[in-house]
């Protein structure tokens, strides 16, 4: 399902709606004891379905995270395997891609469910219909004014009931790599946004240019304003290994690092391995790419 900007009018969805509450700390006993002892009926929060992410990484409600690494090294790639297992997991993901059009990243997606190259007529048909109220898509390519966007995500919120926002990328919403404030206002409300609206936003932004590819970059080299780690709860490195692909030598080709998680216990790196015929990232180098095939369930 494509969310189409020329069709409809943001106009009511400009604002959000402001909230003031001071409240006794007293309120939030059964949330803390429901913290602690998660009631039988609780939904499991949603994480990455690789084996060895699972009870590591997890994607609250109320919180914004960063993907960022360098150009071409795979963030939007990967993050595309992400939003497929969140789906899979019952969420209704959004994603706003201002760099790839929607078909483009239908057929990256449906290459990845299907574990191959080339998937049947048949899968297609099967797959498009398994993502009708699961997978959204913004049908805009090019800049885009972030207050728009907002307006967007409350619209997607209120008619699609939208939990799992995807806007790639941050440089798309705010002009100018220098314009420090506006990052950082444009951050800063997409961590209210979170918060208000009690879902998850998954940012794909860059890093600075290193001295070669060869280094793996961190959070302190993402570009522009420091304010932009300060305020996401969560921030994730991709970073891919040339020297690995072309040698051949086991070593995984793309490594992940949760570089930032404030309201989980781990942080650390991941090692995948890239294949390219099904465009998915793999835990292990002997593993066959349908591993994680939806048609395998």
């Amino acid at each position: 399902m494509q969310l189409i900007p020329d069709e409809i009018d943001f106009a009511a969805y400009m604002v959000d709606p402001e909230v003031h509450a001071v409240r006794p700390a007293s309120d939030w006993l059964q949330d803390t004891i429901d913290a602690f002892y998660a009631p039988p009926d609780t939904s499991a929060v949603p994480t990455m379905l690789w084996q060895k992410t699972r009870s590591k990484v997890a994607f609250r409600r109320g919180e914004v995270s960063v993907w960022a690494g360098i150009n071409g090294h795979g963030k939007s790639m990967f993050l595309s395997q992400v939003e497929l297992g969140l789906c899979y997991q019952g969420e209704r993901v959004m994603v706003a891609s201002f760099e790839m059009k929607p078909v483009k990243q239908m057929q990256r997606m449906s290459r990845q469910a299907y574990a191959g190259r080339d998937p049947t007529r048949q899968f297609l048909c099967d797959f498009h219909r398994w993502s009708d109220g699961r997978l959204w898509m913004y049908d805009h390519v090019g800049a885009v004014e972030w207050r728009k966007l907002l307006a967007v995500m409350r619209y997607a919120v209120h008619t699609f009931g939208i939990t799992q926002f995807v806007i790639d990328s941050l440089m798309k919403c705010v002009r100018g790599e220098d314009d420090y404030n506006a990052q950082k206002d444009f951050v800063n409300e997409l961590c209210a946004f979170a918060q208000t609206h009690q879902v998850h936003i998954h940012l794909v932004h860059h890093v600075r240019k290193g001295e070669s590819e060869t280094s793996v970059p961190g959070k302190f080299d993402i570009k522009g304003a420091g304010a932009i780690t300060d305020m996401v709860d969560n921030v994730f490195i991709v970073w891919r290994n040339k020297k690995a692909e072309r040698d051949g030598n086991g070593e995984p080709t793309c490594m992940v690092a949760c570089e930032k998680q404030r309201n989980g216990e781990f942080e650390g790196k991941f090692g995948f391995w890239f294949d390219l015929d099904s465009q998915q990232y793999l835990e292990a180098a002997e593993d066959v790419a349908n591993r994680y095939s939806l048609g395998n369930g």
